[in-house]
């Protein structure tokens, strides 16, 4: 009888020593490497100074950032499905969903606002109301920028009923230089771009007119990317941002939160938007 315990016993320790072995061999396994691509609404000497610092951090996953040259070939690569990881504007999140099958993951808890940008009173070109825009050119970073663009043309032609001639300039930042520097009677930005830059050159332009507030950019992933590291990945953006407000901010999630597609940006469907769409 002592022997069979024995037997027994060494048995039982045996199984646990090869469970443990091999639990300890697949969590060190490393996950694959993926690709993280940022809508360019900065140059990509910014994007990588700002997101550079949050993937280098991610605990047993390597992210490596990859760059698009612009907005429209931002939209080109992310509906072919290239990047394992987007961050991108609400309505490109619509067209991922749609096209690729994307999911958000986070965003950040404030909202996103569209402000378009005119020249202040004493600067050159300043106007004090939307009428006096009517048929003039305005500044904007690329046509499928949601706030700064999209929503911001289809809700000033048809709720406001201006008519004008549009300028793209590729990013935020050239925006509110074009407007300064009279390029265009206005341009568009969003509240977020426009409050990183400069408060001498924010002194030279009036915000003239807001969009309704909508779900902010959100970080989605590839439905090729399996569910378990999708939730690691989460976790570990999410537990690094509430730990990190430097980083948070610069990126644009100072206050980050779970994202849900159908809460967050199914609404985006139903504002009848595709007419204003470049594809």
């Amino acid at each position: 009888m002592v022997f069979l315990r024995r037997i027994a016993r060494h048995c039982i320790l045996t199984c646990a020593a090869l469970l443990l072995a091999f639990g300890t061999k697949a969590h060190a396994q490393p996950w694959p490497t993926l690709t993280l691509m940022v809508v360019p609404q900065f140059p990509a000497t910014v994007l990588y100074s700002t997101w550079g610092k949050l993937v280098v951090n991610m605990d047993g996953v390597h992210i490596k950032m990859v760059f698009a040259k612009d907005i429209d070939d931002f939209e080109e690569r992310f509906m072919r499905g290239e990047a394992d990881l987007i961050y991108c504007n609400p309505y490109h999140m619509v067209m991922a969903k749609q096209s690729q099958g994307y999911l958000p993951l986070l965003r950040d808890a404030k909202p996103l606002t569209g402000i378009l940008l005119a020249p202040a009173k004493g600067q050159p070109g300043h106007v004090s109301s939307l009428e006096e825009l009517q048929g003039k050119t305005m500044l904007f970073p690329s046509p499928n920028a949601f706030g700064a663009s999209l929503y911001m043309r289809a809700l000033l032609t048809e709720q406001r009923g201006l008519q004008f001639s549009t300028q793209y300039v590729k990013t935020h930042p050239n925006v509110i230089r074009g407007v300064v520097r009279s390029e265009g009677a206005a341009g568009g930005m969003v509240a977020a771009t426009f409050l990183s830059e400069s408060e001498e050159l924010r002194s030279k332009v009036q915000v003239l007119y807001e969009t309704p507030p909508t779900a902010s950019h959100p970080l989605a992933v590839h439905p090729r990317v399996p569910e378990q590291l999708r939730k690691h990945i989460q976790a570990q953006v999410l537990a690094h941002l509430r730990d990190d407000p430097a980083t948070a901010a610069s990126v644009q999630m100072s206050h980050p939160m779970l994202a849900d597609y159908k809460r967050d940006y199914q609404p985006l469907e139903t504002l009848g938007l595709e007419k204003y769409v470049s594809r």
